[in-house]
């Protein structure tokens, strides 16, 4: 191989490297998009109000030895058929909820009155929709032969009737698949609402969700005749799930931005999504969404110079390359190490 031969197709090679590392370099670039998470982050919402919770427990008792129910059958053993483990978060004529973190994971509680309390028993009927598929509820409290308690459990929902009597507490324990995300809609009947022939003349007056402080708890109060929704995730509950641009831009030209918006949460949000170039404000579009609703928003913007820009919307971003201005949008270094190639190869064909 003579020199002339040698250098052209040393340049060939150096040349082939340079548009296999640049079209890959702008493939990565094109296709990288983060979004921001809220792990750890609990809220109830009730109507249009909202907000955070943080679970009880110190991660070491599972929610089954933690709510401690005990019968006549159980070890310890009690005529009471009541919670022994949740006395300090029990109140009279008041059902409450909380989540609780513990050996097995996360769960939702129920409680309804108070163990040895001065209430004279009562009646409720809660149903549940969208419970974690690999969930279930490890404590039923009261569900035993010959029990007022009645427990429907159809795939991802339930329908519980507890009625309990004077000076005795009820409830339930919920366990699985709530590390993950989870949405579970709550709706309540209460005392002569409830699913069943109240034989006592107690009534529940107050539904509260219990959060976790850094002193001990705080009571939220909620509305007897409206459902709740608990969620993993902040009160902020729309979320952008896709970002993308046109494939081919030039300088100049007009850009669309698109941008999917979903409402993870289980109100209707009014919403306001800011789109940005480069952390920059661009635009902003106005949006109201039902739970679980999906809208595709856009807008349209234009870039002075060829490069690589931050798009965005909201908490979601994604880098994209705008051509050179030259009428091949999208060509740049590509075009550049193609034109070399071209020149190589015709030197080549002449040796």
């Amino acid at each position: 191989m003579n020199p002339a031969t040698y250098s052209s197709l040393t340049m060939f090679a150096v040349v082939a490297s340079l548009i296999v590392s640049s079209t890959f370099g702008v493939a990565a670039v094109a296709g990288t998009a983060t979004a921001q998470s809220e792990s750890g982050t609990y809220t109830i919402s009730q109507g249009d109000q909202c907000t955070t919770i943080e679970p009880l427990g110190n991660g070491h008792l599972t929610v089954e030895e933690f709510y401690d129910y005990r019968t006549p059958n159980t070890s310890p053993s009690s005529y009471s058929y009541s919670s022994h483990g949740t006395t300090h978060l029990q109140e009279d004529d008041t059902s409450s909820l909380f989540l609780y973190e513990g050996g097995d994971g996360l769960s939702l509680v129920l409680l309804h009155d108070r163990n040895g309390g001065n209430s004279g028993g009562g009646a409720a009927t809660m149903t549940f929709t969208n419970l974690p598929k690999e969930g279930e509820w490890v404590v039923e409290d009261d569900n035993y032969d010959g029990a007022d308690d009645e427990f429907d459990h159809r795939g991802t929902s339930s329908r519980i009737t507890w009625l309990w009597s004077e000076g005795r507490s009820d409830g339930a324990a919920f366990n699985g698949g709530m590390d993950d995300d989870f949405l579970i809609e709550i709706s309540p009947r209460f005392n002569s609402d409830a699913a069943t022939v109240q034989s006592t003349d107690g009534r529940i007056s107050e539904w509260e969700a219990v959060s976790a402080t850094q002193t001990g708890t705080e009571r939220i109060s909620l509305d007897m005749d409206k459902p709740v929704v608990i969620q993993s995730g902040s009160c902020s509950s729309h979320t952008v799930t896709e970002l993308s641009m046109d494939d081919t831009v030039s300088p100049g030209e007009p850009a669309t931005i698109e941008a999917t918006v979903k409402n993870d949460g289980g109100v209707t949000k009014n919403a306001t999504v800011p789109f940005t170039v480069d952390g920059e404000t661009v635009d902003e579009k106005q949006v109201s969404l039902d739970p679980g609703e999906t809208v595709t928003l856009s807008t349209t913007t234009t870039f002075d110079e060829a490069g690589t820009y931050t798009i965005g919307a909201a908490d979601q971003t994604k880098d994209v390359t705008v051509g050179n201005g030259d009428g091949l949008p999208g060509f740049g270094v590509t075009a550049v190490a193609v034109a070399a190639l071209l020149g190589t190869l015709v030197v080549y064909r002449r040796l």
